[in-house]
Formats: C-alpha cells, sequence, structure tokens
C-alpha cells in the first residue's frame, strides 16, 4: 500500500468512537492476538476508555493523527507535546493491515504533523520491556533507546497477567 490511498486527519470529537475502537482491536482481544504488535500475553482488559480518548481529543497539546483508507479508519496514533518535541503513542494498525507499510507511513505522518505543529525536535515513546521485537521494530525506523526506564503504571491497568516488566524510553531526532 502507498500513501496516495489514505487520508489524513487529527481526530475530532465524533471520531472518539472509532478511534477507541481501533485501540482495543489492536492491542486486546481475539482480533489482536491476530497481529503481531498486540499485548494480550501481557495484559488483559481494556487498553484505553472511550472517556480517555475523547479527553485527549479535547487536549490542545495532543492530536490523534487519523489514517483513514475508503473511509474506513484503519491507522491511529496520538501526538502530544513533550519539551522541545513531541511523545508519540497509543499507536494502533488495524490487525488485518498490519506488515504492509502502513506503521512505517503512520510514523512518518507523524514526525510531519509534530514538526509542523509545535516545531518538535524529537519523536518519545515507550514500549514495554518485554516487548523485544517492538523495540527493535521501532529501532529499526530511527528509534534508540536512550537508557530511561519508567514504571509500568499497573494501578491503571489492573488486567495484568505478569507484573516483571517496566517501560522503556526510545527517542528518535527530527
Amino acid at each position: 500500500m502507498i500513501a496516495d490511498n489514505f487520508q489524513f486527519a487529527f481526530a475530532t470529537p465524533a471520531d472518539a468512537p472509532n478511534v477507541h475502537a481501533l485501540i482495543e482491536r489492536a492491542y486486546r482481544g481475539s482480533m489482536a492476538a491476530k497481529g503481531w504488535t498486540n499485548e494480550t500475553e501481557l495484559l488483559e482488559g481494556p487498553r484505553s476508555s472511550l472517556t480517555e480518548v475523547a479527553g485527549i481529543i479535547a487536549e490542545p497539546t495532543s492530536r490523534f493523527v487519523t489514517a483513514l483508507a475508503n473511509d474506513t479508519l484503519v491507522a491511529t496514533a496520538l501526538i502530544k507535546k513533550y519539551d522541545d518535541g513531541a511523545y508519540f503513542g497509543m499507536f494502533a494498525v488495524d490487525p488485518q493491515m498490519q506488515l504492509g507499510g502502513v506503521g512505517k507511513m503512520m510514523i512518518a505522518r507523524c514526525e510531519a504533523d509534530a514538526i509542523r505543529l509545535w516545531n518538535a525536535r524529537f519523536l518519545r515513546l515507550t514500549v514495554i520491556s518485554l516487548r523485544l521485537p517492538l523495540i527493535e521494530w521501532y529501532q529499526r525506523r530511527g528509534f534508540a533507546l536512550t537508557g530511561e526506564r519508567e514504571p509500568f503504571p499497573f494501578h491503571e491497568a489492573p488486567g495484568a497477567l505478569r507484573t516483571d516488566f517496566d517501560l522503556v524510553v526510545l527517542q528518535k531526532p527530527l
């Protein structure tokens, strides 16, 4: 697939239900288990809530970048102003669209939007430390481990199936 087949936009309040549903499909449940980026072996229960997604959309320093194909939401990612850069998270590609270049395209779009919106000098993200293939995927996209680690917010994710992990921080200069 090529970028010409997609329409990009920032999510509006009306998009919150579709953004939330895509995040859940990509991270949790039977559909997520078919994709390579799922967390089903580590966490169960919801990844987010409609209230959380709607709240993020309402924040002036946050955007959900969306990609639509044939008027269907196929990818989304959060970018949020962070110091003189941007935080990248809640990245979701429809499991049926994974491994087709959509993720790479979304990262490139988010980088461009972060620069355009906030003159961001870097893109920063966190990944569960046990998800080595995902960390390596980000490294192939130019992100580097910073050496920083953050505790996983187990209090916000009560469905943890294990607790032997934290978050590693990766960052990419823009």
